[in-house]
């Protein structure tokens, strides 16, 4: 529930907040234009520019200079620039300077008859409103969609099954295995592992390292274990992993304790035993033979539940083409609730 609140208020609050951002810089604080060009000019600015224009042609006599000094204008603002330049020169009773502008429009072809339909371009505000609001109402459908969605699978997830299908041989032989059974052939004790994890090493997974953490019910962190690739054989891709590393971490006795799981080929070569000592007692792969890593506080169990060799130009039995571990984690006291 939490979740969900957190999700619509912060939806909301972004719906809401790009609707002000809109209305209060777009509305209240307009964009202030630097460096325009003169037909982006007011139209009272552009009447002055076209009478300026008109003072330098009546200097120089310059038709090709004076249309450059309005390169860039429409037909339209040409013909209304002019029209407002000649209408402020004779209110103000500048006949002659009224007409040298009629004498400039002339010369560069500006007629100072209005269009028989004009229509003013849209503003930005005004093209990009449409697109803005199509935009809003779709990321909040989105969003109302997808919290909808999540409250009717949680609720699904509630509702108790009311009508059990019936039991088949077929579904007794497809079935998943039963959860693990509590820990008490090892430790001593009913109470379940704090931790339960199964990792698989498949072939071609070079980079093969798989780590867990150890943790409470109440979520205090004891330590870790995991399994990564400690030895290979041969020569070529993928790499021939002949040993692997079974490690457990303990937090309150800083330490790592680690074991050498070996192919069969592997625990049998001395030169291999003697160049992996260093890391660990060795320990011969075998489905149903559990072994065991102790610290002062944890102990983990870890069995070998399937075990494939790999085939080709390789000694027999001396890579791995799949090896799936279990890992059962404990406190020395056998008890999950410290």
């Amino acid at each position: 529930m939490g979740n969900r609140k957190l999700i619509a208020a912060l939806a909301g609050g972004g719906v809401i907040g790009l609707l002000l951002g809109m209305l209060l810089f777009w509305g209240l604080f307009p964009v202030k234009w630097t460096d325009a060009n003169t037909y982006d000019l007011s139209p009272e600015a552009k009447a002055t520019y076209i009478s300026l224009v008109a003072d330098s042609f009546k200097l120089d006599k310059d038709p090709t200079r004076a249309s450059a000094k309005l390169a860039g204008w429409t037909t339209e603002e040409k013909r209304q620039a002019v029209a407002d330049a000649v209408a402020l020169q004779e209110a103000e009773g500048q006949t002659a300077k009224a007409q040298e502008i009629k004498d400039l429009a002339l010369v560069l072809g500006i007629s100072l008859a209005p269009p028989a339909e004009t229509t003013e371009p849209p503003g930005l505000f005004e093209r990009l409103r449409i697109p803005c609001l199509v935009f809003f109402v779709v990321l909040l459908v989105l969003v109302l969609g997808w919290i909808g969605l999540r409250m009717a699978m949680k609720q699904r997830g509630r509702q108790p099954a009311t009508v059990s299908a019936p039991v088949t041989p077929e579904a007794v032989r497809t079935a998943p295995p039963p959860p693990p059974a509590p820990a008490e052939d090892w430790a001593g004790t009913s109470q379940p592992p704090l931790g339960h994890f199964f990792t698989t090493y498949q072939l071609g997974e070079d980079a093969y390292d798989e780590s867990f953490s150890i943790e409470t019910p109440m979520n205090e962190f004891l330590g870790e274990c995991g399994v990564g690739i400690s030895e290979t054989i041969g020569i070529g891709d993928p790499d021939k992993v002949t040993a692997l590393e079974v490690w457990l971490f303990d937090k309150s006795d800083i330490r790592t304790v680690t074991k050498v799981l070996m192919s069969e080929y592997a625990f049998n070569d001395d030169q291999i035993r003697a160049k992996l000592a260093s890391k660990g007692e060795a320990v011969l792969a075998q489905p149903g033979v559990p072994f065991t890593l102790e610290t002062t506080g944890l102990k983990v169990r870890a069995d070998v539940t399937e075990l494939i060799y790999g085939q080709g130009d390789m000694p027999p039995n001396s890579y791995f083409s799949k090896l799936t571990i279990e890992l059962a984690a404990m406190t020395q006291t056998g008890d999950s609730t410290v």
